[in-house]
């Protein structure tokens, strides 16, 4: 460990703190005397409604109002607290931001949120939802000698199998966090018109299913963009052409042993549930499942905004495979465009003004408005009376209210043009697109970001080259290369250092040190470099499925809707369903990429 100074420790401590604060947030208490002048300022700059001050200021209020370090913002702290102990310089902070000629961080950050917006907005039409009705429905037969008035029913285990391969299908060309998003509030609505009662069959496999489709392609997963670009790796001929087959392994195994643990373990069934009818009811996957009596057309709110983002999703897809092979055109120049047209066909769409929902396109629209309100900060829920001088956060609780009502009816020409005026206004205005904005990951901007410049505070004070010299003695072969990284990112990095994509830049800075890459043993045998790059993308995705819920930002997100629609999921019940199914899966991720590089001689750089 020669070389570390007290600035390594500071910052190697730092980066715990943060990590940890990323992994279960806080929220710091602001005293009356600092909260007061801070919302006069803040309804002087009109952030702030003159009523909300008044709410926040009522006696009491003091202890709600407060500062959340948690995924969003804690990173950002700890940057700058870095810089204000100058322990990080100004260049270390842009170059966490702009990157160098294999990493830039921009380019990962506008990738993934244009495509996440292409395929919310995807979402938003109800397209997703309206195929998961009708493959539902298409499952489901009339009993044989029943009347031609009998309600058609599916087998269960046909059921919950052919929703697997249709969360996996769709979640390896639009990524986990959309199918998060739809299928989720979609299970929530099924189980309940089915009669599931222990719905665990169902989320968990959606959960994993997705989780394990991201790996295939590059823009599936934002752990996926950041490995391809370490390396300048091709999309398909240098990412997917090896991930494919892992995946496609993962994928094969993950069902019997998803479908073993289901069918050998059996929910309790309460006192007075005990009928024959009941218990095949309690079973985690019934013998028979009355599919929901819904047409799925009325599902699909916008059918040309369905095939236009659909076919958009398509086009950008394939045309950021097609521009990999050209040297010069970078990825954003790509998915930007893509993005602005979705969202401008999204504002075009919404021109005239729109018309007063009825009563069962409201419950139609359920799901979707109820995911709407998620945001994956934490993973136990905020309390109701606990607020926050974020801006954001202030302004989207005001937009809640559609109707543009307030508690106060005075002083309406005090609140025109605040900022939550116009955010009230603007949802009124263009409801669906706003909907769809509000569902990004947009806390990923602020927690990617922080994260990159603490992960090259790390590389700057010395202690990536510790951590790759430490690699480098484990690392002696291939074999123990592969398993080693497999394991270590699936158990330790994705749970630990604030989800997958914090593991994963981690990880990419280690492996890209000369101390590891340069080294003796490496440059002897390129395997190896090779085994760890596609051990990390295979572990990267599979690490969402680790011991905390807090390992992915699909995570977070499906746990909130579950709590949204009446599932809960407890930390030590997603641990005792995933780690098994993980140390499974990543075991045969890793066995098969050992075998492509090993003996295929395949992905060799």
């Amino acid at each position: 460990m020669t070389g570390l100074t007290a600035k390594s420790w500071v910052a190697l401590v730092t980066y715990a703190v943060v990590m940890g604060l990323v992994v279960r947030g806080i929220r710091i208490p602001v005293p009356h005397v600092v909260a007061k002048p801070a919302l006069d300022l803040a309804v002087a700059l009109r952030i702030l409604d003159p009523p909300q001050r008044r709410r926040l200021l009522e006696p009491g209020a003091a202890k709600r109002l407060s500062l959340p370090l948690d995924l969003r913002w804690a990173p950002v702290v700890g940057v700058l607290f870095l810089l204000a102990t100058t322990v990080l310089p100004g260049d270390v902070v842009r170059l966490g931001i702009v990157g160098d000629d294999s990493v830039r961080p921009y380019d990962v950050l506008v990738l993934f949120i244009s495509l996440a917006y292409i395929s919310t907005a995807l979402d938003s039409t109800g397209g997703l939802r309206a195929l998961s009705f009708w493959i539902s429905q298409k499952s489901a037969k009339q009993p044989p000698d029943s009347p031609p008035s009998a309600p058609k029913t599916a087998s269960g285990l046909k059921l919950w199998t052919v929703l697997y391969i249709f969360w996996f299908f769709f979640g390896v060309l639009v990524g986990n966090d959309p199918i998060v998003l739809s299928g989720t509030a979609f299970l929530g609505y099924f189980t309940r018109a089915t009669g599931i009662t222990a719905p665990r069959a169902w989320i968990m496999s959606q959960f994993a299913a997705a989780n394990v489709a991201s790996a295939a392609l590059v823009s599936s997963n934002p752990t996926n963009i950041l490995i391809a670009g370490a390396w300048n790796l091709n999309f398909l001929t240098g990412f997917t052409a090896y991930t494919i087959l892992p995946t496609a392994a993962v994928a094969v195994v993950a069902y019997p042993v998803l479908l073993g643990m289901f069918t050998l373990l059996k929910p309790t069934l309460p006192a007075d549930k005990d009928s024959p009818v009941m218990a095949s009811r309690q079973r985690y996957i019934p013998d028979q499942l009355l599919p929901p009596d819904v047409d799925p057309r009325a599902a699909l709110v916008d059918p040309a905004g369905a095939i236009f983002h659909a076919t958009l999703l398509l086009v950008t897809l394939g045309i950021l495979v097609g521009t990999s092979f050209v040297s010069g055109v970078e990825v954003w120049m790509v998915t930007m465009p893509a993005g602005i047209l979705a969202f401008l066909r999204d504002l075009w769409s919404e021109r005239k003004a729109p018309k007063p929902i009825k009563k069962e396109e409201a419950e139609e629209a359920e799901m979707e408005l109820e995911a709407a309100k998620i945001e994956p900060t934490n993973v136990s829920p905020q309390s109701p009376e606990t607020s926050t001088l974020s801006a954001p956060a202030a302004a989207s609780s005001s937009a809640t209210t559609l109707n543009g009502g307030s508690d106060d009816k005075g002083g309406e020409e005090d609140r025109r043009y605040s900022l939550p005026f116009l955010v009230r206004a603007t949802c009124k205005r263009f409801p669906t697109t706003t909907s769809t904005i509000s569902r990004l990951p947009l806390s990923l901007l602020t927690f990617a970001g922080g994260i990159f410049i603490l992960a090259r505070g790390l590389t700057e004070t010395g202690w990536t080259d510790t951590f790759a010299g430490w690699l480098v003695k484990i690392c002696v072969n291939p074999a123990a290369t592969v398993f080693f990284v497999g394991y270590f990112t699936c158990l330790v990095l994705c749970p630990v250092c604030g989800t997958n994509i914090g593991g994963t830049i981690l990880a990419v800075e280690i492996i890209r040190s000369p101390t590891f890459a340069n080294s003796a043993r490496v440059v002897a045998d390129p395997r190896i470099l090779s085994g760890a790059i596609y051990s990390l993308a295979m572990a990267s995705n599979i690490g969402a499925l680790s011991w905390t819920i807090s390992s992915s930002l699909a995570g977070l997100l499906w746990v909130r809707i579950l709590q949204q629609k009446g599932i809960k999921v407890t930390q030590v019940e997603f641990a005792r369903w995933m780690v098994p199914l993980m140390l499974v899966l990543s075991t045969v991720a890793s066995a098969i990429v050992l075998v492509e590089i090993d003996y295929w001689n395949l992905g060799t750089l």
